[in-house]
Formats: structure tokens, C-alpha cells, sequence
């Protein structure tokens, strides 16, 4: 099958390098999440990604099953959108020649990810900046593989956090070996302060895993769990300290500390 190519190409606006970015970002986006990550209307959301995809930059996946499916049509970076930003200096840019052997199951958990950090960015606005393994913009995510996000303090004052993402039923060996790997980085990275680590759970059950493996632990850093259904209802007080649970008594949900303890 023969591909159409434009015979010209336009040079791309600021307004379309920032949906380039945010697929950067959070590698599958539908119109919806552009909309609302940049503040616009979608018929002018629409627009955008209408002329990216004319012009070989963008992706449309989409097929006549997703209709009676009710899946969203989902955009990503096409291998000339990927070269563009990477000659335009962004890091890690070749995880995205991947995006198109995903399968509904994983571009679903991707969508996922995105709402979880942006909830997390959404209710810390002003206080907390989102990044993704995606789009590290400079800063170090030490690990691999790396955390699927960092929120950075937006001053010094203002601690760092790592979200780590364990889907319902992960195996509990995974789950260990991931909560000593970030323990194991910071022992033998003392000199730095690591970030506290969120731990967002699939479900209750996997969440009980994870208290339970890490309530004993004495890191240098704080670890907070929740799960999605908690984190995605909007609340801020929706985290455990794994320290403090005691699943016969009530919980006490906290929100994210953003001073550093004395």
C-alpha cells in the first residue's frame, strides 16, 4: 500500500510543537487530554492534530471497531514527528519508534499512567511540576528503568517525588525488587537526596502487598501508597504511610507533604 506523502511541508507552528510535546510526554494522547493539558476548545484541538497528520508528523489510530468499542481515536508521534524533536534537542526520543507494535491493553495502561500523574499535577498546581520517563527534560530519574513520572518541587523547599505504578495482581517478587532497588540507590547515593516514593496500586489487594513488604523499611526517604480508584476521585488526602497501617483499625489518609521534615 502506498503511503501519502505531502508534497509540501509547512513549518510547524509553536501551537503544534506543544501537542508534539505532550506526545512526547505521555507517549498516546486522544483530543480530550490535549484539550485540557493546554486549555483549549477541541474543534481547535482538532485542527492541530488534523494538520500534523496531513503532514506526516502525527499518527491517528483509529478504526471503524472503535466506534461501537467507545474507544477514543488516539494520536501518537510519527517517526517524522520523533526526528523533528530530536533535532531539536529532546532526550529520548527513540522509545517512541516503538509506540506503534503497542496493543489496546498497553496504549489503555499508558492512558492510565497519564491520569494518574496529571491528577497528582492538578491538585499540587503551583507546587509541583510533572515530568514522565518520556520527557525528562534534564532531570535525573537515576533508576532502570525509570519511574514513570518525577514531580519536582518548584522551589528547593519543596521535596521531589518519584510514582512508581504496580498494576492489580503484579507479582509480589516485582514489587520488592523495584521498592530495593530505589532503597538500594539511595543507601549507596547518599550525597543526593533521593525523592519519596509514591507508590499508586491497581487495586486494594495489591496495595496490602505493598504495605506490607514496606512498612518495615527505614529509607532515607518517605514512601506513600494509594491506589487508582483513591487517586483518580480527586481527593488530596489519598495516601497511606505504610509505617502507620493498621488494616483492623481506621485509616488515616494524608496528603503530600510539601515542606521537608525537620
Amino acid at each position: 500500500m502506498k503511503r501519502y506523502v505531502p508534497k509540501t511541508r509547512y513549518t510547524v507552528s509553536s501551537n503544534q510543537v506543544l501537542v508534539l510535546l505532550y506526545m512526547l510526554k505521555y507517549r498516546f494522547v486522544s483530543s480530550d487530554v490535549l484539550a485540557d493539558c493546554i486549555g483549549k476548545d477541541r474543534s481547535t484541538i482538532y485542527e492541530r492534530l488534523s494538520v500534523l497528520v496531513d503532514q506526516g508528523y502525527v499518527v491517528k489510530l483509529y478504526d471503524k471497531t472503535y466506534r461501537f468499542r467507545q474507544r477514543p481515536v488516539i494520536y501518537y508521534l510519527a517517526p517524522l514527528g520523533i526526528r523533528y524533536l530530536k533535532h531539536r534537542g529532546y532526550e529520548r526520543t527513540q522509545l517512541h519508534y516503538k509506540n506503534k507494535t503497542f496493543t489496546d491493553e498497553q496504549i489503555d495502561e499508558q492512558m492510565l499512567l497519564t491520569s494518574l500523574v496529571r491528577s497528582i499535577g492538578k491538585q499540587y498546581t503551583g507546587t509541583l511540576s510533572s515530568y514522565t520517563k518520556y520527557f525528562q527534560n534534564g532531570h535525573d530519574f537515576c533508576l532502570t528503568p525509570p519511574p514513570y513520572a518525577k514531580l519536582v518541587g518548584k522551589t528547593d523547599a519543596i521535596p521531589d517525588y518519584f510514582m512508581e505504578y504496580f498494576p492489580a495482581y503484579y507479582e509480589s517478587w516485582k514489587i520488592r525488587k523495584r521498592v530495593n532497588q530505589h532503597d538500594t540507590y539511595a543507601d549507596e547515593h547518599d550525597d543526593v537526596l533521593h525523592p519519596h516514593l509514591l507508590m499508586v496500586c491497581g487495586n486494594n489487594s495489591t496495595e496490602k502487598r505493598v504495605v506490607r513488604f514496606t512498612a518495615n523499611m527505614l529509607p532515607s526517604f518517605e514512601i506513600f501508597t494509594t491506589t487508582t480508584e483513591r487517586l483518580l476521585s480527586g481527593d488530596k488526602k489519598v495516601w497511606l504511610k505504610p509505617y502507620e497501617v493498621d488494616w483492623d483499625d481506621s485509616l488515616e489518609f494524608h496528603g503530600l507533604p510539601l515542606r521537608f521534615e525537620d
